[in-house]
């Protein structure tokens, strides 16, 4: 009886413990049972790093440059007319060379226009008056299609849509000089060196210091012959303040030339005139030029065809027939700039 009695007790007892073993013995989570990995504790949930957020993207101010509408006075219309930089590349280089040039020479100068425009920009006096000054009607500096359809009759679909294409490639491209638009000018033809940029203006920009170009000289426009009588050039030194007086033959004193070739000085009728006036006021090619007496009047022989500074576009025609890329002609003429293409 007494151990029937212990028996009892003893089961009565367990019983009683059953609810607090599975709090010395838990469970394993449902996870791990199901062969997976098991879930964190709550201390590691804690200590877990957290995610740094994204940084934030810079905007590119190049890019931002590269997509203004640029802004341009027409003399044609007497107003400033805005454009976009499609149409500002195609007008600029349609009015610059001809529709059978290589396609890298189109590329080379819609980049340079660009880039001049935006440095233009840079330098523009105020809102309203437009960067660049133009005449549509002319093709100076920039045409819009009405006068290009006038232009290419026929073929102006053709052309059109060529440049169009290139304009679309190059559209968010630029030059650039310690990350700002480049002043990248252009002219026809060199003297067979470029020009360094104070001798034609006043700053002398490093980029801007002249580069070999000879291929110019295989060009046919590289060297004209003009001539003038006497009454001719009295008159036009008399614009420069000269009064030419005496034996014609005696009025052409000696001439001082820089390395690229242009006239830096020359001396007339006794005065010591710059080469970049005499050049305005004879309506010359060129500063790189002679003047001489010959049989009873001026023979005036001209190189190159332009300013001369920056790039060259015939110097751009032969690079790129002779496989240059487009980057390669601009950072050829503006040493110390580098092309970005944005967008």
């Amino acid at each position: 009886m007494k151990r029937t009695s212990l028996c009892t007790a003893l089961l009565l007892a367990l019983a009683a413990a059953a609810p607090f073993v599975c709090l010395l013995f838990p469970a394993a989570p449902a996870a791990a049972q199901n062969g997976s990995a098991p879930l964190p504790s709550p201390a590691a949930v804690e200590s877990a790093p957290v995610p740094s957020p994204a940084p934030e993207k810079t905007p590119d101010p190049a890019a931002a440059l590269a997509a203004l509408p640029v802004e341009l006075y027409d003399e044609a219309v007497g107003e400033v007319r805005t454009v976009s930089v499609q149409d500002y590349l195609i007008g600029a280089a349609a009015c610059e060379l001809p529709p059978d040039w290589p396609d890298d020479a189109f590329r080379a100068q819609m980049v340079a226009s660009h880039s001049y425009a935006l440095y233009c920009r840079g330098q523009a006096g105020g809102a309203g008056q437009g960067w660049l000054t133009v005449n549509s009607a002319l093709g100076s500096g920039w045409t819009d299609t009405a006068a290009l359809q006038a232009r290419w009759g026929d073929a102006f679909e053709e052309n059109h849509a060529r440049l169009a294409a290139l304009a679309g490639e190059v559209a968010g491209a630029l030059l650039l000089y310690g990350g700002q638009p480049a002043m990248a000018c252009y002219h026809a033809v060199s003297s067979g060196h470029t020009e360094a940029s104070q001798n034609v203006w006043t700053e002398a920009l490093p980029y801007l210091q002249g580069v070999d170009s000879a291929w110019d000289r295989q060009s046919e426009e590289f060297e004209v012959t003009i001539e003038y009588t006497s009454t001719q050039l009295a008159e036009a030194l008399r614009s420069l303040g000269v009064e030419a007086e005496g034996d014609p033959a005696a009025w052409v004193g000696d001439s001082r030339w820089d390395k690229a070739g242009y006239v830096r000085s020359i001396t007339l009728c006794g005065q010591n005139l710059p080469g970049t006036a005499v050049r305005t006021a004879l309506a010359l090619r060129s500063a790189c030029f002679a003047i001489a007496w010959r049989g009873g009047q001026f023979v005036i022989t001209t190189r190159g065809y332009g300013h001369g500074v920056g790039l060259s576009q015939h110097g751009a025609r032969a690079m790129a027939a002779g496989g240059a890329s487009w980057r390669e002609i601009l950072e050829y003429y503006f040493p110390g700039c580098e092309v970005q293409v944005t967008g």
